[in-house]
């Protein structure tokens, strides 16, 4: 029986909101000025943008964070989504085991590179019986041999203070998962240009924003060559995946070792 072997993907559908109209509405919340009026203001003044975005999270006023947001597909592994969802101020629409027919053609597994040795029988074992199964059974009651190394798709939600105040600090923190860690820095990535101030700001303050984000920092220093708990997530996950550092992400990385080493 043919199945597919595949690792973590994360596609940025759309985004909602922006920064310059969470700075606008200052005026028009505080100062009486119209939308146009205020918007004309940001858009000839992006100190403002800056200045009051970097207030807003500085004073902890993050309910203004919930009209941003993104959306993405991801594709991980049900033991990922399983992780995912947990996180309630959030949207999903996920892959329907009970619909989708995968003796079709879309057995899709993922597992790290590393481990795949061990579990390859189990795969192929799996996708054999599960096809076997489909002769007699619906898809509804094939599926519960289906392990969490199996493929899902899942469409995801989130307001900006959900996701940069609450998801990334606690899952791409050195404690959380590796796969959803992993995920949790490609999300990020596709939104560091769409709200640039807010991200930076994140990545800046990142580890002050969950007191267990540095969990077991002293036990990798020394094989990564740092102490920044931030740069050590993003090699062990994308390493763990056999994966390349997206572009932006190794900017980021970059201009933090070149500030402490200056």
């Amino acid at each position: 029986m043919e199945y597919s072997l595949i690792k973590p993907t994360v596609t940025l559908l759309s985004t909602w909101g922006s920064e310059d109209v969470t700075a606008a509405m200052a005026d028009v919340i505080y100062r009486g000025y119209s939308i146009d009026k205020a918007l004309e203001r940001v858009k000839g003044d992006q100190g403002i943008v800056k200045r009051r975005i970097l207030s807003f999270l500085r004073d902890g006023h993050s309910s203004v964070f919930e009209f941003m947001g993104a959306q993405w597909l991801i594709e991980g592994s049900r033991a990922l989504t399983h992780e995912l969802i947990r996180h309630r101020l959030a949207s999903y629409w996920q892959e329907s085991q009970r619909y989708v027919d995968y003796a079709k053609g879309q057995l899709r597994f993922i597992t790290p590179p590393g481990e795949l040795s061990a579990v390859s029988r189990l795969i192929e074992f799996t996708a054999k019986e599960y096809v076997n199964l489909r002769s007699s059974q619906v898809p509804e009651d094939a599926r519960y041999i289906l392990p969490n190394a199996m493929a899902s798709r899942i469409w995801v939600q989130m307001n900006a203070r959900e996701f940069f105040l609450n998801f990334i600090p606690l899952r791409t923190g050195l404690g959380a998962f590796h796969e959803i860690r992993l995920v949790a820095w490609l999300m990020f990535t596709t939104v560091i240009d769409k709200f640039p101030i807010t991200a930076r700001w994140i990545w800046i303050n990142l580890t002050k924003l969950h007191p267990d984000y540095c969990r077991g920092v002293e036990k990798l220093s020394e094989y990564y060559g740092t102490s920044d708990c931030r740069i050590i997530s993003i090699r062990q996950a994308f390493e763990k995946w056999g994966l390349s550092i997206p572009i932006s992400l190794g900017e980021l990385m970059n201009e933090e070792q070149g500030r402490v080493s200056a």
